[in-house]
C-alpha cells in the first residue's frame, strides 16, 4: 500500500500531474490535503473550497486539525496521491510565529510519513503571474483557475498589476519548498513541468522505477487548459520581467 505525496509550489500545473499519477497507478486522488483553503470532510479523500480572502492570512488551521488529517491519512487503508506544499504544515494559529528551521522541521517530521514525489517548474515568470491571477478570483467559483474549461474565464485586458509584495510572498514560498527538497530529497522521482507536457509517460516511469509501482491503467494526459497571455493581462508585464532577472 502507498501513501504517495507530491511536494510542489503554488500555481505549478500539479493538478495535472497528480490526476496523471493517480490514473496510471490506480491511486485514490487526495487533492490538496493539508492546505487552509480546503476543508477536509473526513469521507473518503474529499476536500471542498473554503471561502476565505485566499491572499490574506485568516482562518488558520490548528495544530490539531492538522494532526487529526495526518491521523486520519495513516490510518486510511486504500493507496492514494495527495500533495503539500511544505509551507501549509505550519500555518497554524500555534506555529504562524515559528522561525523558518522550526517550520523546515515541522514540514520534514510530518512528511516522513509518506512516499515522496517532487515537483519542479522551470518558468518561474508565468508560475508567478498564474499565482497572482488566482488571488483575484472568485474562491468559490476560482474562475481563474478552474480545470474545467466552462468556468475557467481570461482576465481581461490590463486589468492586473502584480507588486513586489506578491513577488517576495512567490519568492518565499519557493525558497521554502526549494530548501525542504535540499534537505529531506533522498532520490525520489522528480517531475519537471515542461517535461511532463511533452512526455508524461516519461514522467510517469521515474514514479513507476524508483518506486517499483505497476502501471494499473493505459492513459493520456489531460488536456491542458492553456493560459492567458500575460502581456496583455499585466499592466507591468516589462517590471514582472525585470524582476525575475
Amino acid at each position: 500500500m502507498g501513501k504517495y505525496c507530491l511536494i510542489c509550489t503554488p500555481r505549478s500545473g500539479s493538478f495535472y500531474v497528480q490526476s496523471l499519477i493517480s490514473k496510471t497507478f490506480g491511486l485514490e486522488f487526495g487533492s490538496e490535503w493539508f492546505g487552509r483553503v480546503k476543508h477536509v470532510e473526513y469521507k473518503k479523500l474529499k476536500t471542498t473550497p473554503v471561502n476565505i480572502d485566499h491572499s490574506v492570512n485568516e482562518d488558520l488551521l490548528t495544530n490539531n486539525e492538522i494532526s487529526k488529517r495526518l491521523v486520519y491519512l495513516k490510518n486510511y487503508k486504500d493507496s492514494f496521491i495527495i500533495k503539500c506544499m511544505p509551507f501549509q504544515l505550519s500555518n497554524t494559529l500555534e506555529r504562524k510565529n515559528f522561525s523558518n528551521e522550526e517550520k523546515m522541521e515541522v514540514a520534514t517530521k510530518i512528511m516522513r510519513n509518506f512516499d515522496l514525489i517532487y515537483m519542479e517548474t522551470k518558468d518561474k515568470v508565468s508560475q508567478f503571474c498564474f499565482d497572482v491571477i488566482s488571488k483575484k478570483q472568485d474562491y468559490i467559483k476560482r474562475n481563474f483557475t478552474s480545470y474545467n474549461p466552462d468556468i475557467r474565464q481570461i482576465p481581461l485586458e490590463n486589468s492586473i498589476t502584480a507588486t513586489r509584495e506578491n513577488y517576495e510572498s512567490f519568492c518565499e514560498r519557493q525558497d521554502f519548498v526549494n530548501k525542504f527538497k535540499e534537505k529531506n530529497w533522498k532520490g525520489e522521482p522528480i517531475i519537471v513541468w515542461e517535461d511532463f507536457i511533452i512526455s508524461p509517460n516519461v514522467e510517469m516511469t521515474k514514479i513507476k522505477d524508483w518506486y517499483k509501482i505497476d502501471e494499473k491503467h493505459s492513459t493520456v494526459n489531460r488536456p491542458i487548459i492553456p493560459h492567458a497571455d500575460y502581456k496583455t493581462v499585466f499592466t507591468n508585464y516589462d517590471e514582472i520581467l525585470t524582476w525575475f532577472g
